[in-house]
């Protein structure tokens, strides 16, 4: 195998796609900087908070196991048409109630936590 590259050989696509791949690697490298690290730092505390307290509570596993269910598939392959009707008509069922329940309760909580920030 010869593993000398002769330019010449290179099409015009590939050559393409390695000057970018150096412009990024160029960007990527003049990039950081003191504020930059300082700015993502601030911003990744505030993400591992939010980690932390989600993580601490149910809600993780609850959300989990909904994004997995079969219903939810189908939903997304193939939407309800939902009416105000059929939207009151829904609301009887238990399980809308308790999502709708834990919903409200999430929106109390960050209401009263938005009023401390005051």
């Amino acid at each position: 195998m010869d593993k000398n590259i002769n330019i010449r050989d290179i099409d015009e696509s590939t050559m393409d796609t390695m000057i970018d791949v150096f412009n990024t690697i160029n960007f990527v490298s003049s990039y950081p900087n003191d504020q930059v690290i300082k700015d993502i730092s601030a911003i990744m505390s505030n993400v591992f908070k939010l980690i932390n307290a989600v993580s601490n509570t149910d809600l993780i596993d609850i959300v989990e196991r909904g994004l997995q269910s079969p219903e939810l598939d189908k939903a997304l392959l193939n939407p309800p048409r939902m009416g105000m009707v059929k939207l009151m008509n829904t609301m009887r069922d238990e399980d809308v109630q308790r999502g709708l329940g834990i919903m409200v309760e999430l929106l109390r909580a960050i209401g009263r936590a938005s009023k401390e920030l005051k």
